[in-house]
């Protein structure tokens, strides 16, 4: 087999280790009307489209519970945009401080670029947000052949495969089992088997891991293995064809699927 294409997410996956943009803007949007979320409630459905998560966060029952309590109503679709454009703004400030590639993916590109595998990406950013970190990641060589999001699918986002599937057309790959599908996600790995794609999770400053450079580096040993070993077991749930560590081992792993059957006996 011969990998023809390689689709990444972006937040937690290619850049902001942790996926830390996201969680700061949900947590404020919510906090402006009174209402506290957790982290482990706005990371449960992370990888949807920004205003799907909304609804999720807004669904939830203690969340309708809390709002209830204060407004002694149960929320709208209007309070679900009013704190969608609240979020949206606050992202949109914020975004410049959480676009740095994360650890391994100048290798990364370096090595698709020298072996002309393609690369592109889908993702819950909408068009606005790419607007902000594409260039700053561009500055850092990082250049997607393409980025998908879900206004370009007609509002369909995660779990289901269209945006993988346009990002594939867009690149003229027509056999999905031969495109890997990087994510850090749940969602991303759902999105990447309803394509019929070879599906890799990101262990290392992913959603599911959740947690900053700086807060897993103050871990000790025992418990960055132990965090990592959970987080794998979530995408080994999911069904998730390979996990990596981090980004570092994609082009080894690349190499063993692309190296002959002889090869590898």
């Amino acid at each position: 087999m011969t990998i023809q294409a390689v689709i990444f997410d972006w937040a937690g996956t290619t850049i902001d280790y942790g996926s830390r943009a996201p969680i700061v803007a949900f947590q404020k949007a919510f906090a402006n009307v009174g209402v506290q979320i957790t982290e482990a409630e706005i990371r449960k459905d992370m990888g949807l489209d920004k205003y799907t998560h909304i609804h999720k966060i807004i669904n939830l029952p203690v969340v309708q519970n809390n709002w209830q309590a204060r407004f002694q109503v149960l929320p709208t679709n209007d309070d679900c945009d009013r704190i969608y454009l609240d979020f949206k703004d606050i992202l949109l400030a914020s975004l410049t401080d959480f676009a740095q590639l994360k650890p391994g993916m100048s290798a990364v590109i370096d090595y698709l670029t020298t072996n002309h595998i393609a690369y592109g990406t889908t993702t819950g950013y909408d068009e606005e947000m790419l607007a902000i970190v594409a260039p700053i990641a561009a500055n850092q060589g990082y250049h997607p052949a393409i980025n998908v999001t879900s206004e370009q699918t007609n509002g369909i986002g995660r779990p289901a495969p269209a945006m993988l599937e346009l990002a594939c057309d867009k690149l003229e790959v027509t056999d999905f089992t031969k495109v890997l599908k990087v994510g850090d996600s749940i969602n991303d790995i759902l999105e990447g088997q309803n394509a019929d794609a070879i599906t890799v999770g990101i262990v290392e400053g992913s959603n599911l891991m959740g947690l900053s450079a700086t807060e897993f580096d103050a871990l000790s040993r025992p418990q960055q293995a132990l965090l990592r070993a959970k987080v794998a077991s979530q995408y080994e749930a999911a069904g998730a064809d390979h996990i990596l560590m981090s980004m570092t081992e994609l082009p080894a792993l690349i190499d063993s699927i692309n190296a002959p059957v002889s090869d590898i006996q």
